[in-house]
């Protein structure tokens, strides 16, 4: 564990997040919510906003504080061990870092909405299925108007501040779009996590005067940086669930008898959590490793692809073994085991499931191999 270690300000805001959590978070509030009409609680997300967590990206001219990613991650991880539902890494994160590199009204706006808590904003680029990364838009911005399909858009609800990654002649655009603006269509859909997701249709979406908030390399840039932080706090968000479901069922097997010994007592059972613990220490260290490439400046290489792929692999893993170790009622929804292991499969499988992040790994090798002779 002595790898572990926090600075001074990721130790103030983990004791804040485990205080805060320990008495709101946790099943309880996950069931909770998860069948409200926006999949989070709408108090609790203004709360983190009052405890500063959703400005920590955000600068302190929006009302943010401006932390760094490192606060991020921390935070992350905590809301990851207790499977909140609120959409820290959709908001917080990814269009955190988009608001951020913009200073247009609309952006500065939204981004004070964000940071107070009193809305959450969501990023639509994703356009095609079983691609990571930013893609190449089919969606575009012609005579001041928007034509398109944006898929898997995260943490949907109506109250929503909607960011659309588009292009307009031959630039990347990002622009603020009204969820509610004529030619907007909304297909949600309730995810296993309980929160919700979205296909999107714009046709002829008329852009408001100012709506767009990036153009150009800035925009293409904000784009890449947005998902690669993203992807890397859903890595601790998903080390962190799997740290808990580990820890539930360490405390399972030494209370459940089997033929008149507690299944901790069992030699192979104990090998086999020794096995998925060291998992998930390897997945704590990828996704700091990926980290530390992003603030080098790199952005989907292969720490980053890595760490996902190692992230999501440790959760599946875990997921399976607490099932079998806590028997059958692991399956059920009464059993808070059953709760993390069905939040796992979501995370896991969002911005790429371990397969892809593999095969785009050994690409980025390749090529890196390919430039260096």
């Amino acid at each position: 564990m002595g790898w572990r270690v926090d600075d001074e300000l990721q130790q103030m805001l983990r004791d804040s997040a485990r205080h805060y959590l320990g008495d709101n978070g946790g099943p309880a509030h996950f069931r909770k919510v998860r069948a409200s009409a926006s999949g989070f609680d709408a108090a609790a997300w203004r709360q983190m906003g009052e405890l500063g967590w959703t400005g920590v990206l955000l600068p302190e001219a929006a009302g943010g504080s401006d932390l760094g990613l490192g606060a991020a991650l921390t935070l992350a991880e905590e809301l990851g061990r207790t499977i909140s539902p609120e959409p820290y890494v959709a908001a917080a994160v990814i269009a955190a870092t988009v608001l951020a590199a913009s200073e247009a009204e609309a952006a500065a706006a939204l981004s004070g909405d964000l940071a107070s808590g009193a809305r959450s904003v969501t990023l639509a680029w994703q356009e095609q299925r079983g691609t990571v990364g930013v893609p190449q838009f089919a969606t575009r911005v012609s005579g001041g108007r928007l034509n398109g399909i944006k898929r898997h858009v995260p943490a949907w609800h109506p109250e929503t501040g909607l960011l659309v990654a588009a292009v307009e002649g031959a630039e990347t655009i990002v622009a603020a779009v009204d969820p509610a603006a004529a030619g907007v269509t909304v297909h949600p859909a309730r995810l296993t996590d309980g929160s919700l997701g979205a296909e999107i249709e714009l046709a002829d979406v008329a852009l408001a005067e100012g709506a767009v908030i990036l153009r150009g390399a800035a925009a293409d840039a904000a784009l890449e940086l947005a998902v690669a932080r993203g992807t890397v706090a859903l890595g601790a968000q998903l080390e962190g669930l799997a740290s808990a479901l580990w820890q539930m069922t360490v405390d399972y097997m030494k209370q459940r008898s089997q033929f008149g010994s507690h299944l901790s007592e069992f030699q192979a059972l104990r090998h086999r959590m020794i096995d998925l613990y060291a998992e998930i220490e390897l997945a704590g260290a990828s996704w700091r490793r990926a980290a530390a490439a992003l603030a080098d400046g790199q952005t989907f290489g292969v720490a980053l692809h890595a760490a996902k792929a190692r992230c999501s692999q440790v959760v599946q893993d875990v997921g399976r073994w607490s099932i079998q170790y806590h028997g059958a009622f692991g399956f059920t929804d009464e059993a808070d085991v059953g709760l993390h292991v069905h939040a796992g499969l979501r995370w896991s499988t969002w911005l790429g499931n371990p397969v892809t992040h593999r095969r785009e790994a050994l690409a980025c090798h390749r090529r890196e191999r390919a430039r260096n002779g």
